[in-house]
């Protein structure tokens, strides 16, 4: 297995982990979850309990496939991170200001921020497929792999605090007030 396989395989394993654990802790984060994916655009009828379960489900399996070493998990992922990215760009489209469920209860709405997000985590699902190797590892783990693999892991949990890794680096977003036009005129 090579080095770039193990820490692609083990970032993106814990995302789709903490993604999925986030949105079935309790019944109010799963019933969010559900309001967020009704305003990603899907017909009404999809919209609901089932769409939400299957996607979490295909979280999990796709997780878990990744720790297997199945080449089922990097599609299962690409599918996943491509589906999220088209949703938030519609959302975004429309101008609607719909808060970001993907690893808990943030408040952050979703931005140009999370695109940049999802499309870091389809490059890297890219990366970890393309140097994905077929079969058991033929050699024990070297120190670039061991690296690798604790580097996947750190990552990912960084790419699961995104919203505050974006508010350290670029500060809160401004206070929503009436536009300057309204300001000049009461002024």
């Amino acid at each position: 297995m090579s080095a770039v396989d193990l820490g692609c395989r083990l970032m993106l394993s814990v995302v789709l982990t903490l993604a999925f654990a986030s949105k079935v802790r309790n019944r109010s984060s799963f019933q969010d979850f559900i309001q967020t994916l009704g305003r990603f655009g899907f017909p009404k009828p999809w919209v609901g309990s089932p769409l939400a379960a299957a996607v979490v489900l295909a979280e999990a399996a796709s997780a878990l496939l990744l720790l297997l070493t199945s080449l089922a998990g990097y599609v299962l992922a690409l599918a996943l991170f491509t589906g999220f990215t088209l949703g938030i760009a519609r959302v975004l489209r429309r101008g609607e200001r719909v808060r970001c469920r993907c690893f808990g209860a943030s408040d952050t709405p979703m931005g140009a921020s999370h695109l940049v997000r999802n499309g870091l985590l389809i490059a890297v699902t890219l990366a970890g497929a393309v140097g994905h190797e077929v079969g058991p590892p033929s050699s024990p783990l070297s120190v670039a792999g061991w690296g690798a693999g604790a580097l996947g892991v750190l990552a990912g949990f960084f790419i699961t605090r995104w919203d505050d890794l974006v508010f350290l680096l670029h500060g809160p977003e401004p206070m929503a007030g009436p536009p300057a036009a309204a300001r000049k005129q009461r002024g």
